[in-house]
């Protein structure tokens, strides 16, 4: 018994069996978020391509016409978004607003969300608004 409890052959293997899941679960972890942000800033890229596009609008439907012409346009441009589950709406401001624009993306069938039982994730839908307003010609 004295020999079998100082032979140390195997005890790599054990340590590596016992930190693997951790490990593996980490890398999975990173993978995930990572395309949850990649999605999440294609998606806040193509709102604001789509908000300089709606400035040059004389009136509201103008404005809306060049903002659904221009996503049309991109819509491709973005790998990490399936144009189907981009919802774009367009809503008129006030005061020193010319619009609103608000896109919308259904996560639920992205990759990442395989691993919803083990991480907390955002919840979908993803959701992004722009504003675009006159006189500074400043977009938020």
């Amino acid at each position: 018994m004295r020999a079998f409890s100082r032979d140390r052959t195997g005890t790599s293997a054990v340590e590596f069996a016992l930190i693997a899941p951790f490990l593996l679960l980490l890398v999975m972890a990173i993978l995930a978020y990572g395309s949850i942000f990649a999605t999440s800033l294609s998606l806040q890229q193509m709102a604001a391509e789509t908000a300089r596009a709606t400035i040059g609008g004389l009136n509201d439907s103008e404005r809306e016409t060049l903002a659904q012409a221009k996503l049309t346009a991109i819509q491709d441009k973005f790998p990490m978004l399936d144009a189907a589950k981009v919802k774009f709406s367009f809503d008129q401001g006030g005061n020193s607003e010319v619009g609103r624009l608000t896109f919308t993306y259904d996560m639920s069938n992205h990759p990442a969300y395989a691993l919803d039982k083990l991480l907390p994730l955002p919840a979908s839908p993803l959701s992004y608004s722009t504003i675009v307003t006159d006189g500074d010609g400043a977009d938020t």
